[in-house]
């Protein structure tokens, strides 16, 4: 299992809320356990309290292999980044416009361009409205912040947050929060859609 689900702040270009602040509030709802090395956690007793699965019996690590892989469901937190980064599924990126709601038929050549500059535009050919790539419609299957909450080793769909949490942190920061799906390990490299 190579996907994750991830937290954000709606507004992918907007300074995003202090790093301490969303620690703070994923610590006091019992999201992040004990810490392991560069922003990265076991995932805390009130994990599966504000994270949901399909699915009757998900099955999990939640333990560190010996190893030091990082192969095992964890939380990372990302950025602040100066500019927002992008990162797509490989399998389930469908974007449509957010104008018209016309599916994009020829998205995949430009993910590279889009990954490495979020802002840059793109023209319907069906309603011809400009988006941004970070405002296009992925169906909750793309990630696009400055400030990504990574809970890793989650298959695209199988899990999302519940309300509360999104709530906590809206209320916490003072700014909406979103979900969404992607490639793991965006913090290290922008993920190549193939």
């Amino acid at each position: 299992m190579n996907g994750s689900l991830y937290l954000f702040p709606a507004d992918a270009f907007a300074n995003p809320p202090e790093l301490p602040t969303v620690l703070d509030v994923l610590r006091k709802n019992g999201l992040l356990g004990k810490s392991l090395e560069n922003q990265r956690f076991l995932v805390g007793d009130g994990f599966f309290r504000h994270v949901s699965f399909a699915g009757c019996s998900p099955s999990m690590k939640l333990e560190q292999p010996r190893d030091g892989s990082s192969d095992f469901t964890h939380i990372s937190l990302s950025g602040p980044f100066p500019q927002p980064r992008l990162a797509a599924t490989r399998h389930h990126s469908r974007p449509r416009c957010p104008h018209c709601g016309q599916r994009l038929n020829d998205w995949k050549p430009q993910i590279i361009n889009w990954q490495q500059d979020p802002a840059t535009e793109y023209q319907c050919k069906a309603c011809n409205q400009t988006s941004t790539a970070a405002a296009l419609d992925w169906r909750r299957y793309a990630v696009c912040g400055r400030l990504l909450v990574e809970i890793h080793q989650v298959f695209p769909g199988e899990a999302m947050p519940g309300d509360g949490l999104m709530a906590e942190l809206e209320k916490g920061t003072g700014c909406e929060w979103r979900y969404a799906w992607a490639d793991s390990n965006l913090a290290q490299e922008s993920s190549v859609v193939s």
